[in-house]
């Protein structure tokens, strides 16, 4: 459980959606859009995966949420304000961000990693407070890796940092977290731990969460919403149940699937190319 006073600072920024309009990206230099015209908003209270075959523009999109990538054509907003408009701390106390891949050459130990996160909540100069502390603790503690405190980041399995970062995201006590393939590291019990603790604080405590997922049977059990990309463009959004739908995934994927259901949950297999 989250003390009182992380759940403090969730709800100050806390009720508010992200929205994608009219986005367009097209790198200086190259002849085809990575993102064209995308319209979406995600809805606030919700774990939506974020789908789409390998360079469809998941990773694009959330940074421009990020501000990470400036946005020449269309806007991302946090609620209603331009999300590169936000000072960095002010932005960082709504969204917390666990890329994909990430340098293991740090020389920081995995505490200092997550009190990193405490960074938008403290003056320049200002040390970690028992506050800090204890909110990192209970992040470790929550992803399991509270026994790693001591040891170098750059020590660690890809799957431990991937827990790290994860952890991190959980200490800076956003209202949204964004996650770019989370589980790509993580066997298959921490896949379930991680993804079910997402689902917990979304259902629980009204935690907001994006997911770029590969894993169409982990998306059906854990995500309540979906958006499928396919060359920069929307090409399906919805419920989990009204995006994966064999023809759809059909047309995108190239793949025809079979989905089976047992004890209320589908399964997907993966057939034959179309």
């Amino acid at each position: 459980m989250q003390t009182d006073e992380v759940k403090k600072e969730m709800h100050a920024t806390e009720g508010v959606n992200l929205q994608a309009k009219n986005l367009t990206y097209q790198p200086f230099g190259t002849k085809t859009p990575i993102l064209s015209d995308v319209s979406y908003i995600f809805e606030k209270g919700h774990m939506t995966a974020l789908l789409g075959p390998n360079g469809s523009g998941k990773t694009t999109m959330l940074r421009h949420f990020l501000a990470q990538i400036k946005c020449p054509r269309g806007a991302v907003l946090i609620g209603e304000k331009d999300s590169s408009s936000f000072p960095p701390k002010e932005r960082s106390r709504m969204l917390s961000w666990v890329p994909q891949n990430s340098s293991g050459d740090s020389a920081f130990t995995v505490e200092d990693v997550i009190l990193m996160a405490r960074y938008p909540y403290k003056g320049t100069w200002d040390n970690d407070s028992e506050e800090d502390i204890r909110i990192a603790e209970e992040a470790m503690r929550t992803v399991s890796v509270l026994e790693l405190r001591n040891r170098d980041f750059g020590s660690l399995s890809g799957g431990e940092r991937q827990r790290v970062l994860i952890a991190r995201a959980l200490a800076q006590t956003t209202p949204w977290v964004l996650l770019d393939e989370p589980t790509s590291n993580l066997d298959v019990r921490h896949q379930l731990d991680i993804l079910r603790l997402l689902k917990n604080r979304v259902d629980e405590e009204g935690l907001s969460v994006i997911v770029v997922m590969h894993d169409f049977n982990m998306v059906d059990q854990f995500c309540d919403r979906a958006v499928l990309l396919r060359d920069g463009h929307v090409v399906a959004r919805g419920t989990v149940g009204e995006v994966l739908q064999p023809e759809i995934m059909r047309e995108v994927y190239e793949v025809d699937f079979d989905i089976m259901e047992k004890d209320g949950k589908r399964m997907f297999f993966p057939k034959s190319l179309k």
